[in-house]
């Protein structure tokens, strides 16, 4: 039995006009998720949960309650269905690929232009597991064993080299500062918790940079 192969990226959303359609708890999941991305997020439902609501109320996004009618896609960047409504979501999807325009069906991989792993956040870093659409269930577990994985360490070392990275010039030496940082001691003593001790190597290290260049 053949699956398709996904090709796994993340989706910068910030300031992209986004459609979602549909409302219930997928509806609920995923306008939350959009909204925190930065996506310029415009609903439309017949009816919608508090939490839709709320974000309206809050100006998180836009907030059209009526069924879908055809041209609701146009003029977005991406869009997503979330209804029990099989016609509707098919139509969105035709509208929406006839347009140039990739969609993700609720549910429905072979609607999809692109699935979505089940994600979780510690910070800066970011945990998306996926199954190509077939188990949605088993992502989810996954990404919760993966995620407990994640110590505070991980989250401080992941902020420290991004600011390292916007403060040093680029080439080969930033490249390998930043790969002792993460593999070498001061990065086993983030992970610990050991944050003083850690910086000690930082500083030493960055003294070491600055005379190679």
């Amino acid at each position: 039995m053949s699956t398709h192969v996904d090709f796994p990226v993340c989706l910068r959303l910030r300031g992209k006009r986004v459609l979602l359609i549909g409302a219930g708890n997928i509806a609920d999941e995923r306008s939350q998720q959009l909204v925190d991305a930065g996506a310029v997020l415009h609903v439309v439902a017949p009816r919608v949960s508090e939490v839709i609501r709320r974000l309206a109320e809050e100006g998180r996004l836009e907030l059209t309650e009526r069924p879908y009618v055809p041209g609701d896609v146009r003029g977005h960047h991406v869009v997503f269905v979330a209804t029990d409504d099989r016609q509707v979501s098919e139509a969105v999807a035709d509208e929406a690929r006839g347009l140039g325009i990739w969609v993700n069906a609720a549910d429905i991989p072979e609607l999809c232009d692109f699935t979505l792993p089940s994600v979780g956040r510690r910070g800066p870093i970011v945990v998306a597991v996926s199954t190509s659409g077939q188990a949605p269930s088993l992502a989810r577990r996954l990404r919760k064993q993966f995620l407990e994985q994640v110590e505070p360490g991980h989250v401080q070392l992941a902020r420290l080299s991004g600011w390292l990275r916007k403060r040093l010039p680029a080439g080969a030496e930033r490249m390998r500062l930043l790969k002792q940082l993460v593999e070498g001691e001061a990065g086993e003593l983030l992970t610990r918790g050991e944050r003083k001790a850690a910086w000690v190597r930082v500083r030493a290290a960055l003294e070491t940079f600055g005379e190679k260049q």
